[in-house]
Order: C-alpha cells, then structure tokens, then sequence
C-alpha cells in the first residue's frame, strides 16, 4: 500500500494510517528528518518509515509519540533503530528517551519542540510545535470528523488547561494536525477547547443542581453524541466526586 503525503507546509507533511484515520505527520530539516507518531503495528511503521525516508530525501532520525493508544504506538517496534522519544507516563511501549516537560531537536535549520501541560485526553499527552513552519501536532487532543475520545486514563478536567497551554503560544495563521481527520486552523481549536470545558464545567453544574447521572444526558444540550457521552458523563462525575462534589438528594416537600 503506498502512502501519499499531504504538505501542510513545505517541510511539515501528514499521511493518514487506515483503519483508524490515524495521522502520522513528517517533519522535514536540512539534515534529519522526524515522524509524530508511528501507525498501528510493526508493518505499517516499517512501511511509513520507508515512505517518509523517501519522501523526505534525508535520514527519518527521530519518531515522537503524543500518547500511549496503540494505533499511535504501534508502528514503532517495526521501526529499528530510529531514536524515539515520548514523555515519562507512557509505559506501553519501549523508547529510547523519555522527558518530563519539553524537549527540543534540531534537524538542520528545523527546530522542534515537544511539550507536556498535564493530563488530558491520556496521562502522557506530548503536544509537537514546529515553530518556523507556525504548525502545532496536536495527537488525540483534537479530532477533526469525530468526537474526542475519552478513556479511563483521560482528565477532563485540565484537558482545557493543556489546550490553553497550546493555544497561547499560537497565533491567528497556525495549523493545527490532529490525531485523526483533517489539518484544522485556530478557531477550530478554540471550539474544540470551549466544547470540552463545557462538558466539565456542565456537568459540575448539573451535579450542583442535584441531577444524577443517568439523568445528565438529557438534562441539557451537549455537543457530544450519546456514544461519547455514555463514557465522557462517567468520566465527569467521578473526577468531581474524587473532589467531593456529588449530588445531593432532594428531600421531599410535605404540606403541599
């Protein structure tokens, strides 16, 4: 199967890895490549690493994981010995060095940074600026085409945190490539970023409210399907419980 790479600039590329529409992206110096992201299993990181070398016209040195899901890590036992590189949490999958905060490279007139703000759509979220190219790599914590996704290991909570931390260092022209779907721009984000805060900041209020949570679905609007709610509403209520905000019950009225 040939890859077919998309130019976001002329140094930054993005291919998309089926089943999962799952965007791996090529960053392109003078003299050292890199990939965000490594598909889903040994044969397709082979494959996308050949792809990229050829594409790219010099060594793919480096692969940068944003986060431990598989169809994002996969593809990395397939890749010998490229140097890889995610943050300290992601413990699914062996690599060559890990950080705590931030880690810079340089590929020869091409600089890179990755960075972690906390928690948020898993406990080991690297965000990727390419900061002479005005692009930000934005793993799972942006989809373009679907809902987030949220699992046990996400934090609703400061995943807006995390986004605030990306978007202020940003600006009006940057692009963003999320995990899945197409290159989106900064209003995009923003929405995305108001959207997920909603989801935390609602539900806290609904639960203030005395509302619980097989009724929190259809007690307002969201803008989340039921698939995504059925997980992201459980999600909500027990990190505000783990902060002792519950329902109340509400007693009965009598006289009336």
């Amino acid at each position: 199967m040939s890859m077919t790479w998309a130019p976001v600039t002329n140094r930054v590329l993005v291919t998309r890895l089926e089943p999962h529409r799952v965007n791996s992206t090529l960053v392109i110096g003078e003299d050292a490549a890199l990939l965000v992201d490594a598909g889903n299993t040994p044969a397709q990181g082979a494959e996308l690493l050949a792809s990229a070398e050829e594409r790219a016209g010099v060594p793919v040195t480096h692969v940068i994981l944003t986060h431990a899901h598989e169809d994002h890590y996969g593809g990395l036992k397939g890749m010998g010995e490229v140097e890889s590189l995610a943050h300290e949490n992601l413990t699914a999958v062996p690599v060559t060095r890990t950080f705590s905060m931030a880690v810079s490279l340089d590929l020869g007139n091409q600089r890179v940074e990755a960075l972690h703000f906390g928690e948020a759509h898993t406990r080991s979220d690297v965000v990727v600026f390419v900061p002479g190219e005005n692009v930000v790599i934005a793993g799972d914590l942006l989809e373009e085409g679907a809902d987030i996704q949220v699992d046990e290991t996400s934090n609703l909570s400061n995943w807006p945190t995390f986004l605030d931390g990306v978007l202020g260092a940003t600006n009006a022209t940057t692009r963003f490539v999320p995990g899945h779907g197409d290159v989106v721009d900064r209003d995009f984000a923003f929405i995305a970023r108001a959207e997920i805060s909603m989801l935390y900041g609602q539900t806290e209020m609904l639960i203030q409210q005395g509302t619980a949570l097989e009724d929190a679905a259809a007690a307002t609007e969201w803008p989340f399907s039921a698939e995504t709610l059925a997980v992201a509403l459980p999600k909500a209520y027990a990190e505000l419980a783990a902060k002792g905000i519950t329902p109340r019950k509400q007693l009965p009225i009598f006289g009336l």
